[in-house]
């Protein structure tokens, strides 16, 4: 198998079973080194999502649904961070705002929407310039632009280490991963204990060895990013302030779910049965989560679809609208409760009240101070004719 040169393995993304399982289990008898195998640099701290599909994809539920954990992850807005141009622009407005401050606003603004790059480059001593390493940008290096473009990925959320989750210390995107262990012995974690064979077969294959976290199944985990401390600058773009700007987390924290749902209970709904999380040596687990980060954003996804090329898009177009039509069922089922109350007319005018009901973990809408929600109110005579409408769209 060919090695790129950006040190990157890239496997061919499929539905049905890799084609090198082979590789896989040659690599599980003669212990050949992950470097040996992917050719990664001697620093490397990730790689792309690729390597992780030839193993976690090719995943179906026992009632036949596919549970593919890397075709799912690629359609949503996690692994499209780096994508999303309503990012991009509020990054650039801030820097066209505080021109001063462009590199530290870009490298703060990187943290969580291209982690394994900028991960990477402070793990080396610098600062990352995301505006340098967009998925479509000419110039950038081959492994910086590979990472950048995975927004958050595997193996970023599954190499985050336990300390400090949930406190302040790990907020705004100060997560903890292990910078001094090579590839081949890096631990990722996971829900499970995995046995012997298929860790040492992920070791050689992947460069990772899969390692049982219950911190993986925590809101803690979520909170690294889902927490955000914004610095507030002057004309001058010296910092003067901070402000808490985008706090689902604590909102959830200071509700009934803590005792009784986490993050991963809503965005990553459990399958139910017994199934593998992987197609190489499958062994049925139980409490299984679909990788779909199921939210509120309908919107972007279809921005992506319909700007494919300009974004550089990977998800396919079928996978982006199945995500735009989970997050609109998502929303309609699952994110308030709507009645209206107190009808009458009086006096040949009718009124009445529409009581909203909030059945999020956190406040409805969240995180983005632009989000907005409203009512979308109809009103229907006795033949369902309008007689009055107000919200739409």
């Amino acid at each position: 198998m060919a090695i790129p040169d950006s040190g990157i393995l890239e496997v061919p993304r499929t539905w049905g079973r890799p084609a090198w399982t082979g590789l896989v289990l040659a690599a599980l008898v003669s212990g050949a080194p992950a470097a040996a195998q992917h050719g990664d640099a001697a620093d490397a701290l990730f790689v792309t999502a690729g390597t992780c599909m030839a193993c976690h994809n090719g995943l179906v539920s026992p009632d036949g649904r596919d549970l593919s954990f890397g075709t799912r992850w690629r359609a949503s807005m996690m692994a499209n961070a780096a994508r999303d141009p309503y990012w991009q622009a509020a990054v650039k407005r801030e820097t066209l705002d505080h021109p001063d401050a462009a590199a530290a606003i870009q490298d703060e603004c990187s943290k969580c929407h291209m982690p394994m790059a900028r991960f990477e480059a402070h793990a080396a001593g610098g600062e990352y310039a995301s505006f340098g390493n967009l998925p479509w940008q000419a110039g950038s290096t081959p492994r910086a632009h590979a990472l950048a473009a995975d927004g958050v990925s595997c193996t970023v959320c599954h190499q985050i280490e336990p300390g400090g989750l949930g406190e302040e210390a790990t907020f705004t995107g100060e997560f903890r991963v292990d910078t001094g262990t090579p590839m081949g012995r890096r631990a990722v974690y996971g829900p499970y204990d995995v046995a012997p064979g298929p860790s040492r077969a992920m070791a050689s294959s992947g460069g990772f060895r899969p390692t049982a976290g219950e911190h993986i199944r925590e809101s803690g985990l979520c909170a690294s990013c889902h927490t955000l401390f914004t610095h507030a600058r002057n004309d001058d773009g010296e910092v003067v302030g901070e402000l808490p700007e985008q706090v689902p987390f604590l909102e959830w924290l200071h509700s009934e779910y803590r005792d009784e749902r986490s993050c991963q209970g809503c965005h990553m709904p459990e399958v139910g049965a017994g199934t593998p999380i992987s197609s190489v040596l499958p062994t049925p687990r139980a409490g299984v989560r679909r990788h779909v980060f199921r939210g509120g954003n309908f919107f972007i996804p279809r921005v992506f679809n319909t700007f494919r090329s300009e974004l550089a898009v990977e998800a396919l177009a079928a996978e982006l609208d199945g995500l735009v039509a989970a997050t609109e069922a998502f929303l309609s089922s699952s994110a308030a409760g709507l009645a209206v109350e107190d009808g009458a007319i009086d006096d040949g005018v009718l009124g009445f009240e529409v009581a909203a009901t909030n059945l999020a973990g956190h406040k409805l809408p969240t995180a983005y101070p632009s989000r907005r929600a409203w009512l979308h109110v109809t009103v229907r005579d006795a033949d369902g004719r309008t007689v009055f409408e107000s919200g739409r769209l």
